[in-house]
């Protein structure tokens, strides 16, 4: 069932694909991405520290827009999973906001994803610890 709901996103046009990662960015199912599961977490973490970020300055986001590598990238958060979209662009955000809306709420339902979801729960500022803080993520927090 999870798959129907990814394929959902991935028919909308320049939609590339789209994947589902739990709140510590380990990749749960992807659908219709070429690319490197190594690469699916990396986006999966940067959407993950900005929404930590936010949530440190108590204002989280729960979606979470931004270029990655010239792709355009949407991020939704919802009960400690992560719905990651890739676009060629941001032709139709409107009926992607919807689509993916929809289709996170059915997601979120399985329980396969759900016990997978429920055992990775953190803490989001948890990532923040992780490394050091880059530029764009020094900036975003000096602005909170």
């Amino acid at each position: 069932m999870v798959e129907r709901w990814l394929r959902e996103i991935q028919n909308l046009p320049s939609v590339k694909g789209t994947f589902i990662t739990t709140m510590r960015g380990a990749v749960l199912e992807s659908y219709g991405l070429e690319i490197e599961e190594q690469d699916m977490q990396n986006m999966a973490i940067r959407l993950l520290r900005i929404h930590a970020l936010t949530w440190e300055a108590e204002n989280p986001l729960t979606e979470i827009e931004l270029y990655w590598k010239n792709l355009f990238i949407v991020g939704k958060i919802s009960q400690n999973i992560l719905l990651v979209t890739v676009c060629d662009s941001p032709q139709v955000v409107a009926l992607l906001r919807i689509t993916i809306n929809v289709s996170l709420s059915h997601i979120v339902q399985e329980k396969k994803i759900y016990k997978k979801a429920k055992s990775h729960v953190t803490d989001p500022s948890h990532l923040l610890r992780k490394g050091q803080l880059d530029e764009n993520e020094t900036k975003l927090l000096a602005k909170r």
